[in-house]
Formats: C-alpha cells, structure tokens, sequence
C-alpha cells in the first residue's frame, strides 16, 4: 500500500507543480492583457 501511494504522489507532484505553472502565467497574461486594454482605452479618451 505504502509503495502505490509513493508511485503516486511521485506522479502526482510534478503534474500538479506544472499545471500551477501553467494557470499562474494564464492569469499573468490576463493582467498584461487588462493593463493594455486600460491604456488604450485612456489613450484613446484623450
């Protein structure tokens, strides 16, 4: 039992350290993306 828990969380460590990753530059992105838009916006307000 010990050892298929350990395969597991094995596995299970660097799948979740990768999709963390992944979802932290997606919200990035939507934050460079906001700021953009927030600039064009005033720029264009001007």
């Amino acid at each position: 039992m010990n050892d298929k828990l350990i395969k597991v969380i094995k596995v299970a460590t660097p799948v979740l350290g990768i999709g963390l990753a992944l979802v932290r530059e997606w919200l990035e992105d939507r934050k460079i993306d906001e700021k953009i838009a927030e600039a064009v916006k005033e720029a264009l307000a001007e």
